[in-house]
């Protein structure tokens, strides 16, 4: 029965994955994530300026791969979910049986990560990291328990290639480190393990030099993000870091409630729900334990330790072996019958979830899916050239739920100044932008101000060539629901600095 069921499993994912993009696509724009993505892959860059350029490159190249369609973000965002799905059940093989092994995968697409999540986001560096987290922990597993080569290196390239997605890889790299210092000390002897260090060491080299080069501004990003919040009153410091860690923790238990309320299904079924260490099997116990929760843990208690700012999305890569957890240390029975059952609810919960955000498409009157770019775009071409003798608009900066549009579906190839924190634009010459101009766009007057001022800092713009104005718009939903928007613009005019 084993190869039917592997069988099944495969045609699910590839179902999965078709339906998803379908769906997907009643949206009128992607994710504005998706579209800075785009962004950073127009760069050819080894950096941005925000994260590392692997989602970039590969959401670029997948777009302009698809003739600029939006379809191809959609089927990138869902090949990841797939390819993470069956790494997941390809590391639960080692500690379960098929069928467990085929529900610890499966049971995670009934949860919000692996529906709701890629619905919003299409695709950005947390879904680009989740079949990189899952195939590297695969591969690490199988090369602690055979010490081929072949795999040690493939866990160097896969290690450098997740640091070039995110850096929050490094909580998954300490975990993998800590369980080799417990359990696989033999490992440190071996020459294997030291080259998957030197691959992964070349393949993040690169990144790292452009860092250094460019006076590590990236990381700015990162700060502010992470920006710890202090208050005048030590019981409200300490009372804002439980609550920032609690929420996290919280935000992770939503998330994957449908996991667990199928779960428990199951085991009321069998009525063999128990809990099994599996004191016998140490190792596992232990590898289990820290790849599975560890990370998930540092983040989320980083709030408590540090009152840094954390956020429940986070935890999208980290999430991925709980259903392996729930299978190994809380085991079930799983008959034939419980296991048609089981299918039976994933197939019900896939068609709820992916009925639920098509209605949600349908129905969406919010820039994040409604936005009607083409419109809102040809208004801008033409008042550009109105007030600049028909020449072309060649940049773009503001808000950044409203610019990244302008790069990838204006004719004129419009190019997004990124915010770069008061640093020098490495993407662009300052004279060229000088002598185009700028159109400035942003959801307020104080907003506009501030992106202005943000500009002026980097680029030597004279502030008599500004032209402010307002723009209102409208987004109209499936069923002809509409609603109104305003933005304030600004142009800055071209200008000859001689």
């Amino acid at each position: 029965m084993n190869w039917i069921e592997k069988k099944s499993f495969y045609i699910f994912i590839l179902i999965n994955m078709i339906l998803w993009v379908a769906v997907e696509s009643l949206r009128n724009i992607i994710s504005r994530d998706s579209m800075e993505a785009i962004v950073w892959g127009n760069l050819v860059s080894f950096g941005t300026n925000k994260h590392p350029p692997l989602s970039g490159w590969l959401a670029g190249g997948a777009f302009h791969l698809f003739q600029e369609h939006n379809i191809a973000i959609y089927l990138l965002g869902a090949v990841c979910i797939s390819v993470s799905l069956i790494y997941i059940y390809k590391l639960a093989k080692f500690f379960l049986d098929e069928k467990k092994a085929i529900c610890s995968s499966l049971i995670l697409t009934t949860g919000f990560y692996y529906t709701f999540q890629l619905f919003y986001d299409n695709f950005n560096c947390n879904i680009i990291s989740m079949p990189l987290w899952s195939m590297m922990t695969y591969y690490f597993y199988k090369s602690v328990n055979s010490n081929k080569l072949k795999d040690w290196l493939l866990v160097g390239l896969l290690a450098g290639l997740s640091f070039m997605a995110k850096y929050q890889v490094v909580l998954l790299f300490f975990a993998m480190f800590l369980y080799l210092l417990i359990c696989e000390r033999k490992c440190f002897k071996q020459k294997n393990m030291y080259l998957a260090l030197f691959i992964a060491f070349l393949t993040v080299l690169p990144h790292l030099l452009w860092m250094q080069n460019n006076d590590w501004f990236s990381m700015e990003y990162l700060a502010e993000r992470t920006k710890p919040i202090v208050y005048n009153s030590l019981i409200l410091n300490i009372l804002h870091r439980v609550i920032v860690s609690l929420k996290f923790f919280a935000d992770q238990l939503l998330a994957l409630l449908p996991c667990f309320v199928l779960y428990a299904i199951l085991a009321i079924k069998e009525k063999s729900f128990s809990f099994n260490p599996h004191s016998e099997d140490n190792k596992n116990q232990i590898f289990l334990l820290l790849i599975g929760l560890l990370p998930l843990l540092m983040i989320g208690s980083s709030g408590l330790i540090t009152s840094n700012r954390v956020v429940g999305a986070w935890g999208v890569t980290m999430t991925g072996n709980i259903g392996i957890l729930l299978f190994y240390f809380f085991p079930i029975k799983i008959s034939d019958d419980s296991y048609k059952l089981f299918a039976k609810f994933i197939v019900a919960i896939m068609l709820i979830w992916q009925l639920a955000m098509a209605v949600f498409a349908c129905l969406q009157t919010k820039i994040d899916m409604g936005y009607p770019y083409k419109e809102v775009i040809n208004d801008f071409n033409s008042i550009w050239a109105n007030y600049n003798d028909n020449q072309t608009l060649k940049y773009v900066a503001g808000d950044i739920n409203y610019i990244f549009q302008f790069e990838l579906y204006n004719p004129n190839k419009t190019k997004v100044l990124l915010d770069t924190y008061g640093h020098k634009n490495v993407w662009v010459a300052p004279q060229e932008v000088v002598k185009s101009g700028v159109l400035v766009v942003a959801k307020n007057e104080d907003a506009l101000q501030q992106n202005v001022d943000n500009l002026s800092a980097i680029f030597p713009i004279k502030k008599e060539a500004f032209v402010k104005g307002e723009y209102t718009y409208k987004i109209i939903n499936k069923i002809k629901k509409s609603k109104e928007d305003t933005l304030y613009y600004l142009i800055i005019k071209p200008q000859n600095n001689e």
